[in-house]
């Protein structure tokens, strides 16, 4: 694989990773001060929407690796990432003005990663290899 091809790789399926995760950072960022405050359990809605999108980018940039370990264990390391994921974005939102961590927001983080696994799982809507 030359530079130009890792590259074309590199933006197709690493990159989008990174992005939502940077993004999520940021949102986790911003003071409560700053939130539009939602209806009831409606932010756990977002939260399990957020995190579903990050296990599908990590699924996919973890799919399309030439380690087959990786490969072979795309989906299992994805919702484990997003596990983690979401208790450092608990933890982050510690240092947060006006925010702190919810064990909610754990879960509803933790069942979107889950959510999509299913949903994988019962459709498969892409194969490498």
């Amino acid at each position: 694989m030359n530079m130009q091809e890792k590259l074309i790789a590199f933006v197709q399926y690493q990159l989008p990773v990174i992005a939502w995760s940077v993004f999520i950072f940021i949102a986790s960022s911003i003071p409560s001060a700053n939130i539009a405050m939602l209806p009831n359990y409606t932010d756990k809605v977002v939260h399990a929407s957020v995190f579903l999108i990050l296990c599908w980018l990590m699924h996919v940039a973890l799919s399309f690796q030439k380690n087959l370990l990786l490969k072979k264990h795309a989906l299992l390391i994805a919702v484990v990432f997003v596990a983690v994921y979401g208790v450092s974005d608990e933890y982050h939102q510690m240092f947060t003005p006006g925010r702190s961590t919810d064990p909610l927001d754990l879960a509803a983080d933790t069942f979107g990663g889950l959510v999509y696994a299913l949903i994988y799982l019962r459709f498969q809507f892409y194969r490498n290899g």
